[in-house]
């Protein structure tokens, strides 16, 4: 039957094929393995919120859009945030807005609130017509740079991997003469320990008693996570809990590292209200692991990064919210966690690369 109705396991191998021809990248026979983990294997997928399929009159499928279920605690009230992602539509079935259609059906659905935090300029207008918000906070990126010949290699490498292996031999010379002009990395005091998905979901907990809006964290659905996080391929995850001097926890932070990369932050947690102690461990760690630079979104936790020697900002991918007006009040407020590990980031690479 033609039209939209939600994704089956049967439909992987049209879809993956469909994934493959307008996305390029990844191979149809990688795609389809990596949507089966993401949307049917994921400990929080949610039947009553589908990834959906638009099939054409003929019977094929012309048009998909992901939907993965994320639990949050909205102040003490446990909601579900749908999680958009990878939406393609054929090339032929474009101008009958296939993509549109699909968006509305899902934003349309039971989940309280909707996020899209890897969208671009084209998404972002179709949201602002179906009533969505953009967060811009959410839309800008910082980086902190701790090395900028490897720096550059590294952010050269993402989009042309020839021109940087080429480039590498320069990094080290380079590094070896900024270090000179680049600002210290500030000592820390205290202590950091082995972030495990146990300790998180106990740490996201006791936050909620400050956080109005924060993830619904359990061990088994973050093991699960933390596995997709280190498949990726993008590098080594670091998780850690921050302590003081008195043992007190201060807060906690994740990111991914590539030998010689970018660190890509995914979360940064604080225990109090205080989280310069918590970004100072975090580039340190960075600093300490060979990172070229440190890269995040801005958020609560880490806008005190802002104006700091050696952090720059630039454009982000588009952060997009559809939610009812008390939700769309928290994000992005001192009350709120909705990170990296909560949107479209985890569920929108593997089957690009």
């Amino acid at each position: 039957m033609a039209g939209i109705r939600a994704l089956e396991r049967s439909d992987l191998p049209q879809v993956s094929t469909l994934f493959a021809q307008v996305m390029g990248g990844a191979p149809a026979e990688r795609v389809a393995p990596y949507l089966q983990r993401i949307l049917f294997d994921d400990p929080w997928a949610d039947p009553e919120i589908p990834s959906l399929v638009h099939s054409s009159p003929e019977g094929g499928i012309v048009g998909f859009i992901a939907a993965s279920t994320r639990r949050m605690v909205v102040d003490g009230r446990k909601v579900r945030m749908a999680v958009s992602s990878n939406l393609v539509a054929h090339p032929d079935a474009r101008a009958s807005g296939v993509g549109a259609l699909l968006n509305r059906k899902l934003l349309a659905g039971p989940q309280e609130f909707t996020l899209a935090d890897r969208a671009n300029d084209d998404s972002r207008d179709l949201w602002l017509r179906l009533g969505g918000q953009e967060l811009t906070g959410g839309s800008v990126a910082w980086f902190r740079v701790l090395r900028p010949g490897a720096t550059a290699t590294s952010l050269v490498g993402r989009r042309r991997p020839g021109l940087a292996r080429s480039a590498g031999f320069l990094t080290r010379p380079v590094d070896a003469v900024s270090a000179r002009f680049t600002p210290a990395v500030a000592r820390t005091a205290g202590t950091t320990e082995e972030l495990t998905p146990e300790v998180l979901a106990e740490q996201v907990a006791a936050a909620g008693r400050r956080l109005r809006l924060r993830p619904d964290y359990d061990p088994a659905w973050l093991t699960w996570a933390f596995d997709e996080i280190r498949g990726l391929g993008r590098g080594d995850l670091t998780a850690r809990l921050v302590r003081n001097t008195n043992g007190r926890v201060l807060g906690w932070f994740l990111y991914l590292l590539q030998p010689g990369g970018v660190a890509e932050v995914l979360q940064v947690g604080i225990a109090g209200t205080d989280a310069d102690p918590v970004l100072d461990h975090l580039i340190a760690s960075a600093d300490a692991a060979g990172a070229g630079a440190v890269q995040g979104r801005l958020e609560p936790c880490t806008a005190g990064l802002i104006g700091r020697p050696g952090v720059v900002v630039r454009k982000n991918a588009r952060s997009l919210v559809h939610a009812e007006a008390a939700v769309l009040g928290l994000l992005g407020s001192t009350t709120s966690l909705c990170s990296h590990l909560d949107g479209e980031w985890l569920v929108s690479h593997a089957a690009r690369q």
